[in-house]
C-alpha cells in the first residue's frame, strides 16, 4: 500500500499569525463561534419542535395505560440498535416505574439477510406474531407507507414510525398513521440532519413532558451517550444539535456508567475515559455494526440495556469476535475482489459467489477509498444477486442504476451509495452496458481525487501550542474534521521501517527551523524504498503528541506525501 498522492492537493496561503481557531471557523463558516466553541445542552431545540412528537406521546401513553403490547422495530445498524435501546430502557424501566405499571415492551430488529432493510411483510408479520398491538418504528419506516397503510386496514396493527431518513415527497399523502420526523415538509425541526437515535431521544421527551416527568436535558439525563454514539457512527454533521449532543454524550460515555459499554470498550483495549469520537466510528460503532452484519443485533440490543456484569462481558467478548470475523471475511472478500479489477476501466465491477452480503458494501467502500472510482461489489447466493454500490462525486450510482434498472430487480441509494438486487440471467450484460457507460461519461479530472487542505504551515509551528489550539475544535468527526495540514520542503534526515511486516516508516526531518519533526506513516510498505534520506517531500496530515514509556514527543502522521518540486 502507499501514501504517495494521486490527488489534488487545494493549498491555501500560507497562514499569518492570527488566531488559529478564529480562522478555522471563519473557513468552515461557522455563524456562531460561542455556541460552537461551548455546546450547551439548553440549546437543544425543543421536542414540541419535532413533527407529531406530542402526538405519538399520547398514542403511546393510551396502549401503556390500557395494557397494550408494544413492539419497537428498529433496524440493524449502530443507529436503529441504539435508537431501540434507548426507546425500550425508557418505557420498560423510567415509564413503568414513573407510572407504576407493568409496560409491555419487546425489542424486534430483522435478519439483514433474510428479511432487509426496513418494515417487511416478513418482518410485520413477526411482529404480529409476537402479539403487538402497537409497532413503534426507529431508524426505519418512512419510506413504507403502502405496506403500513396494508397491515393496518387488513391487520389492524397500529403504528408510530419514528425516522430520519430522507421522506418521499408524497409522504403527506394518504397518511393513515402517526409519523415522526424531523424533515416533515412545513414542519420541519431546527436541525435537520439527526440521527434515527437523536429522533427517539426527542420522542422519549415528549412523553415525559405528557406525564409529569423532569424534562430538563443535563448531564445525567439518560441516552446522551446512545445519541453520541449513534451521531458518530450514523455519520451526521459535527456542528449544531448534534455537536451538544456528542459533546455531552461522550462525557457520560467516559464516566463508563452504561455497564456495556464499558465492557466492550475494556475488551476492546479502551478505558472509557480516554473514548472519543475517533473510538466510537472505528472501534466501538463497528463492534455494535458487527452484530447487524454477521450476528444478532438484539444481543447489540442486550448489551445496550443490560444492568447484569457477566452477561455484558460475555455479550462484549462475543461481539469482539464477531467483528473479528467480520474483519477477516472483509480482508478475504477484498484480497479475491482486487484480484478480479479491470484498472483500465473507470467504473469497478466486482462478482462473487456466496460473499456475505453484510459485508459487500464495506468492500465496495474500501476498493472506492483505494481506487477513487466507483464501485460495484455484487454476490450471487443461491442464484440471487445482491450489491452494493459506492461512487465519487460527478457521477450519481442511483441515477446510473435507474438507467439500466431493465437489469436490476430493485435498487435504491443517494448519488453516492446504492443498494440493489439484479437478475441473474442478464448480469454479465449489466455488468458490461454500466462499465461501457462509466468509461464514456466519467473524465480524468473526475478521477482526481480533490483534498481541501485547512492550514499551509510550517514545520516548526507543529507544536504543543498548535495541538492545543486545536483542541477547542473537537469533538471531530463528519462535517467537522480535523484540521488536514500541508508541510512542505521537508529534508528527510534520517529514514526508519517499523513493524512487523515492514510497512510502517518514521522519517526525522528539517524544516524551516533547527528542530528536527518526526513524521510517522502507517501502511506505506510500497513507500518504504521511494523514500530516502536527503529526500526533500511535502506532506498532509495532523500534528499529535506521542507517549512512549512516559516520555512525550510531537510528531506528525502524514496521510499522503509527494517529493518536493522546487
Amino acid at each position: 500500500m502507499s501514501l504517495e498522492t494521486k490527488s489534488n492537493w487545494n493549498i491555501p496561503e500560507k497562514l499569518k499569525k492570527e488566531d488559529l481557531v478564529k480562522y478555522l471557523l471563519s473557513k468552515r463558516d461557522i455563524k456562531n463561534v460561542e455556541d460552537f466553541l461551548n455546546p450547551s445542552l439548553e440549546n437543544i431545540p425543543s421536542c414540541d419542535k419535532l413533527f407529531n412528537a406530542k402526538k405519538a406521546a399520547k398514542k403511546i401513553l393510551k396502549l401503556v395505560k390500557a395494557g397494550k403490547k408494544i413492539a419497537i422495530h428498529g433496524d440493524y445498524d449502530s443507529d436503529g440498535i441504539c435508537a431501540t435501546s434507548l426507546l425500550w430502557s425508557f418505557l420498560y424501566r423510567d415509564l413503568a416505574k414513573h407510572l407504576d405499571v407493568k409496560v409491555d415492551v419487546v425489542p424486534y430488529i430483522p435478519s439483514r439477510i433474510d428479511q432487509g432493510y426496513g418494515l417487511t411483510e416478513s418482518s410485520l408479520n413477526d411482529v404480529i406474531a409476537l402479539g403487538a398491538d402497537l409497532l413503534i418504528s426507529v431508524d426505519c419506516g418512512v419510506r413504507d407507507k403502502v405496506l403500513i397503510n396494508k397491515y393496518v386496514e387488513e391487520k389492524k396493527l397500529d403504528f408510530v414510525i419514528t425516522d430520519h431518513h430522507q421522506p418521499p415527497e408524497d409522504i403527506a399523502t394518504n397518511l393513515n398513521y402517526i409519523l415522526v420526523h424531523q424533515m416533515y415538509p412545513g414542519k420541519e425541526y431546527p436541525d435537520r440532519e439527526i440521527c434515527g437515535t437523536t429522533v427517539a431521544f426527542l420522542l422519549v421527551q415528549a412523553i415525559k413532558a405528557e406525564v409529569g416527568m423532569d424534562t430538563e436535558i443535563n448531564e445525567n439525563t439518560k441516552g446522551l451517550d446512545l445519541v453520541a454514539l449513534s451521531t458518530v457512527t450514523d455519520m451526521m454533521p459535527l456542528v449544531g444539535v448534534n455537536r451538544i449532543f456528542v459533546t455531552h454524550g461522550l462525557k457520560q460515555l467516559q464516566k463508563g456508567t452504561r455497564l456495556g459499554f464499558r465492557m466492550l470498550a475494556l475488551r476492546a483495549g479502551i478505558e472509557p475515559k480516554d473514548t472519543d469520537t475517533y473510538h466510537l466510528g472505528y472501534v466501538i460503532g463497528p463492534r455494535i455494526n458487527a452484530a447487524g452484519r454477521i450476528g444478532s443485533p438484539l444481543e447489540a440490543v442486550k448489551l445496550l440495556v443490560s444492568t447484569d456484569e457477566k452477561q455484558c462481558q460475555e455479550i462484549a467478548n462475543d461481539l469482539n469476535d464477531v467483528n473479528f470475523s467480520r474483519q477477516k471475511m472483509t480482508s478475504d472478500i477484498l484480497e479475491n475482489a482486487k484480484m478480479n479489477i479491470v484498472e483500465t476501466d473507470n467504473l469497478i465491477f466486482v462478482l462473487g459467489n456466496g460473499w456475505h452480503e453484510g459485508i459487500i458494501g464495506l468492500v465496495a467502500g474500501k476498493l472506492g477509498e483505494e481506487f477513487y472510482k466507483p464501485v460495484l461489489v455484487a454476490t450471487n447466493n443461491e442464484g440471487v444477486i445482491k450489491g452494493s454500490a459506492r461512487s465519487i462525486k460527478g457521477f450519481n450510482i442511483t441515477k446510473a442504476l435507474e438507467k439500466y434498472e431493465k437489469y436490476l430487480e430493485r435498487f435504491g441509494g443517494h448519488e453516492l451509495a446504492a443498494g440493489f438486487t439484479a437478475k441473474l440471467e442478464t448480469i454479465e450484460e449489466f455488468r458490461t452496458e454500466i462499465t461501457n457507460y462509466a468509461n464514456e461519461t466519467i473524465t480524468e479530472e473526475n478521477l482526481t481525487r480533490d483534498v481541501k487542505i485547512d492550514l499551509n504551515l510550517d514545520a516548526d509551528d507543529v507544536s504543543y501550542a498548535l495541538i492545543n489550539s486545536m483542541k477547542a475544535l473537537e469533538p471531530y468527526g463528519y462535517g467537522n474534521p480535523k484540521p488536514l495540514i500541508y508541510l512542505e520542503d521537508l529534508i528527510v534526515v534520517k529514514k526508519y521501517i517499523m513493524g512487523k511486516e515492514k510497512s510502517h516508516m518514521k522519517l526525522m526531518v528539517k524544516g524551516t527551523g533547527v528542530e528536527l519533526l518526526n513524521i510517522v506513516l502507517f501502511n506505506c510498505f510500497d513507500d518504504t524504498e521511494k523514500v530516502n534520506e536527503n529526500d526533500s517531500i511535502d506532506v498532509i496530515g495532523y500534528p499529535s503528541v506521542n507517549v512512549w514509556n512516559g516520555n512525550e514527543t510531537i510528531q506528525f502522521q502524514a496521510k499522503e506525501w509527494r517529493k518536493h518540486i522546487s
